[in-house]
């Protein structure tokens, strides 16, 4: 039966039983921050549908468990640690404003919490709640943002190509040895010594011997599917559909399906594919078949928004969502943004590298009104020296009295770049002149806009021989045709060269601590969970717990400039 945490404070909580002095210091420490500034934004009422309405015992304070989860993120503790600082550390239980004789959990009350968070959805709603309230609360504003993304793994072991077939088909054999141990002992002697009687020997192996046993692997994974895939009592397993995933993305086959020849092997030919051809969303571990693999390695791509306005007193994570490996930060860009405008927190700037900058994100960023300052691939960009193989050689000063100075470079034709467009790069605002089209249309096509300017203007332009623009042979006006992504593209090659971009652009580079931090303090780089569901909750507490520590970390200091002299807060610790 859902219950309300009970708003009422007291007189036995702990922060009352200590001296004086103690409650002083306490009330300096970001123990006080967390309970008057981050506790009462944990939301409960998204967790009501959880629990059954009226029938069963009341909930634990779903206030008290986020508040714990959110200390345990803080500084990457496992469950054991977490219940030892609740039992017996003092500021947490200041932090959470819970009695002494209270401050216990079971283990299996965490578990199911995060289950419940998990099966209802509702973990980004807690996070939301937390930011956008503390952004309230302290005046933050979410006009310009910057994004990027970091690869974390989880709790899986890095699997070679033949570790991946092994421990599949031990995965499989083990279960059917729990459940049917008769039908373990209808299968060929050597399958079972390879996989279950010296588990994992078959896999430990030098590179030699992986190439000639990497072929019976996978012989082996052909058996064991066709032998159990009429069963219906095992091909419904999630182990038994693993073996065919695997079989699907690795090898091809090719015969008559069925069992022949001797001590049981299929008359079948199996065939392992090139490396090259195997996709990267394909299975990496049998024990998280949602991680990928791409060209940061196997596991996942944690995609993670943060305010970077300098009038802010400290910045917050405001978005945090999960990829697969294998996925580009092109495809990233704008389920960010529209994200963030669900949330009503989406930015009028966002800063992010070249992996999210293309044509197409300008322009659909632009349709949200969002302005995406990320540089495009440039093939016009001059190519830097690489001096480690040209030796620097020393050059005479030069002359200049010399009369043999080369002459300079006639410049070249204009580009699409050099015209001026509206945000969205549907309409021509002005030519490299500066003169303003006469009239715009849009046309069916694969080049859709199309604008024309005045070809009495334009006659004795200095710019004519060098404009990109065709003349129409009745009228002498000029015509530009062009398309929004291409112009957009063209746009941000020509302004990113410029110092002013450069200069701007400086403040994404502070993304990267914050991806150290997340990854380093909070415990992001190995992850202590599997699959992606999972995976994106502890990624959820570790971003709100880093927007909970800069809050307190922000008021405490203040609190300490006003108490100049006093004794200092003590940091958070397990």
């Amino acid at each position: 039966m859902f219950r309300p945490s009970n708003p009422q404070v007291s007189l036995l909580e702990s922060r009352f039983l200590v001296p004086p002095e103690k409650q002083a210091r306490l009330a300096r420490s970001w123990a006080h921050v967390f309970l008057t500034r981050v506790m009462p934004l944990i939301g409960e009422e998204c967790m009501r549908d959880c629990f059954d309405p009226g029938n069963g015992r009341p909930n634990k304070s779903i206030r008290l468990l986020m508040g714990v989860h959110l200390l345990k993120a803080w500084n990457d503790l496992t469950d054991e640690q977490v219940l030892e600082n609740l039992e017996y550390n003092l500021q947490w239980q200041y932090a959470l404003g819970i009695q002494a004789d209270e401050a216990h959990l079971p283990q299996k009350t965490l578990h199911n919490f995060r289950a419940r968070l998990l099966e209802s959805g509702q973990g980004m709603a807690m996070f939301d709640g937390i930011a956008r309230g503390l952004a309230e609360l302290d005046g933050l504003s979410w006009s310009r943002q910057r994004l990027d993304s970091t690869h974390v793994m989880s709790d899986i072991a890095v699997l070679t190509r033949l570790g991946l077939f092994v421990e599949t088909e031990t995965l499989f054999l083990r279960e059917l040895k729990a459940e049917y141990p008769e039908k373990v002992s209808s299968l060929g002697a050597a399958v079972v010594r390879r996989y279950l009687e010296r588990e994992g020997y078959f896999a430990d192996a030098k590179r030699d011997q992986a190439q000639r046993r990497l072929p019976v692997a996978a012989q082996d994974l052909l058996y064991l599917v066709r032998r159990f895939e009429r069963d219906a009592s095992v091909n419904g397993w999630e182990s038994y559909r693993l073996m065919v995933r695997l079989l699907e993305e690795q090898c091809d086959v090719n015969g008559d399906a069925g069992e022949g020849g001797t001590g049981g092997e299929p008359s079948e030919k199996i065939a392992l594919k090139n490396p090259k051809e195997i996709k990267g969303a394909s299975l990496q571990s049998p024990h998280d078949p949602d991680a990928t693999y791409g060209h940061k390695g196997k596991g996942y791509e944690v995609q993670v928004s943060e305010t970077c306005v300098a009038e802010n007193p400290y910045q917050i994570v405001t978005h945090v969502q999960i990829n697969g490996a294998h996925e580009s930060d092109q495809h990233a860009t704008l389920p960010v943004v529209m994200r963030l405008a669900e949330k009503g927190m989406v930015p009028e700037e966002l800063e992010a590298d070249t992996g999210y900058g293309s044509g197409e994100n300008i322009v659909a960023c632009a349709v949200e009104g969002v302005r995406l300052v990320a540089p495009v691939q440039d093939p016009d960009a001059p190519t830097k020296v690489e001096h480690r193989w040209e030796p620097a050689v020393e050059q005479p000063a030069a002359d200049p009295s010399a009369q043999n100075q080369e002459p300079p470079a006639e410049p070249g034709p204009l580009g699409l770049g050099d015209f001026r467009f509206d945000a969205t790069f549907d309409e021509a605002v002005a030519c490299p002149a500066g003169h303003a089209p006469v009239r715009q249309e849009v046309l069916d096509g694969s080049v859709p806009y199309k604008a024309t300017f005045d070809g009495e203007r334009c006659r004795g332009c200095p710019l004519e021989g060098r404009c990109p623009t065709r003349v129409v042979a009745k009228t002498g006006d000029r015509v530009l045709n062009w398309r929004d992504v291409t112009a957009a593209t063209a746009t941000r090659q020509l302004e990113q060269r410029e110092p002013a971009f450069k200069e701007a652009y400086k403040i994404r580079s502070g993304v990267e601590s914050t991806m150290e931090e997340f990854k380093g303090r909070h415990g992001g780089r190995d992850l202590r969970v599997r699959r992606r569901p999972q995976v994106e909750l502890a990624a959820i507490f570790k971003t709100a717990a880093m927007n909970a520590k800069r809050a307190a970390q922000y008021h405490v200091e203040r609190l300490q400039e006003a108490l100049a002299g006093e004794p200092e807060a003590s940091p958070v610790t397990g």
